[in-house]
């Protein structure tokens, strides 16, 4: 039996701008005065939307909703190039081949921001020292790391067997190499932990950070590439992709949005959970390398949940992942009825954990009771075998295709 229980619709357990206020009023506070410094400086924010608790629950992570009809195309925000953090560098219009150098301009930006006086900071500084601390797993407390790189199968600091693979983060390592960067400070690391999980390109950009993700019901769109647009005379825009009605939530995609070719085919729910901090609602995408099975799970109507293989499955990839089931029911057994303190963890790292734990059983689950046909075929394939026609190639962008050799299964 499954140890713990799992849900077919799968709720967030943070989101990525959850204010870590005091009381409602505070975040309130905050959230308004953001975007009045945004509008007094020279930017646009859309009368017709407004930042308030999911269902108006207060204990809700925090969505942008639209007060009235809202047509397609049109513009909900722009940020001036000024409000923008960004390396200084980049202020200055130089670009460098290596991301690490931007990377050092933002943290260090991002971290002045957070650490100004009460007579200089800013809104958005303000706004970003509210944020929960170290939400992603790569800054979690060591116990923490090594208990989820349990739950993956894996050894800390060691390639684990569930994605995701590497929990470790790079930007911490190149804060501290390449940015003679002091991470024995927490501030410090706060700083370049929400670089990691808030950051657009190499941009940190207040309001557009406060859109939820969601891949079904994605309605918002770059209005200006950032990659190729002169953004210090355009700003930063967002809009529209159809018309939305009054009361619905405006969504952004972390990872299928209008500029995010890179991430678009191997990016998926492991990879959203360890830059962003929380578990994507449905749909979902699954690349499990060690079984060569790839599929995206969708929410029907009917509260069921499809199957998609993305690539043809085979019976050794499903009879590895059968006992990697195994192993997660013997993992819950183990330690589902400890506590967090006792483990050395925090408690948002133990619910975390746990909500992770529920996503990847259930799409498990869905993998190995699905009836699709078995075949061979995508052992005949080289490591590239995830890629889809005319999309991410091997070797681009961060995905590391882990050997799936007879030797080691």
């Amino acid at each position: 039996m499954h140890a713990r229980r799992f849900a077919a619709s799968i709720t967030l357990l943070l989101s990525n701008h959850r204010i870590h206020a005091s009381n409602s009023e505070d975040a309130d506070t905050l959230t308004s005065n953001l975007i009045q410094w945004v509008r007094g400086s020279g930017g646009f924010v859309s009368d017709k939307i407004a930042f308030r608790h999911i269902n108006d629950d207060p204990t809700a992570p925090r969505g942008v909703f639209a007060v009235q009809d809202i047509d397609d195309g049109e513009t909900l925000a722009i940020i001036p190039w000024d409000l923008i953090i960004k390396s200084p560098e980049r202020a200055a219009g130089k670009v460098h081949d290596r991301w690490s150098h931007d990377d050092c301009g933002v943290i260090e930006e991002t971290l002045k921001a957070m650490t100004a006086s009460e007579d200089d900071i800013t809104p958005y500084g303000k706004y970003l020292l509210s944020q929960p601390l170290n939400y992603t797993v790569g800054f979690w407390t060591e116990a923490g790391q090594d208990l989820f790189v349990r739950l993956t199968g894996g050894i800390l600091y060691e390639n684990n067997t569930l994605p995701p693979t590497d929990i470790d983060d790079q930007l911490i390592w190149e804060f501290e190499k390449v940015c003679d960067g002091d991470v024995t400070d927490p501030m410090n690391v706060q700083a370049a932990m929400l670089v990691r999980a808030r950051s657009d390109y190499e941009y940190m950009v207040p309001i557009y950070d406060m859109f939820n993700h969601d891949n079904g019901k994605y309605n918002i769109q770059h209005k200006f590439n950032p990659y190729t647009s002169p953004l210090e005379e355009t700003g930063y825009g967002v809009i529209t992709t159809r018309k939305i009605n009054a009361g619905e939530e405006l969504y952004n995609s972390y990872n299928r949005c209008n500029i995010c070719d890179g991430y678009f085919d191997w990016f998926g729910t492991p990879e959203v959970f360890q830059h962003y901090g929380f578990v994507e609602n449905y749909p979902q995408r699954w690349l499990f390398d060690l079984a060569r099975v790839k599929v995206e799970l969708t929410a029907q109507d009917d509260g069921q949940v499809k199957v998609k293989f993305l690539v043809p499955p085979s019976k050794r990839g499903i009879d590895v992942l059968s006992k990697e089931l195994l192993r997660l029911n013997d993992f819950a057994n183990k330690y589902q009825h400890k506590s967090y303190a006792e483990l050395g963890m925090r408690g948002l790292e133990w619910n975390s954990m746990w909500e992770y734990y529920d996503a990847i059983y259930a799409a498990l689950t869905y993998i190995t009771e699905s009836t699709e046909p078995l075949v061979d075929d995508v052992w005949a394939l080289g490591d590239d075998w995830w890629v889809q026609e005319g999309t991410t190639k091997e070797g681009e962008d961060d995905h590391t295709v882990r050997k799936t050799s007879g030797d080691e299964l």
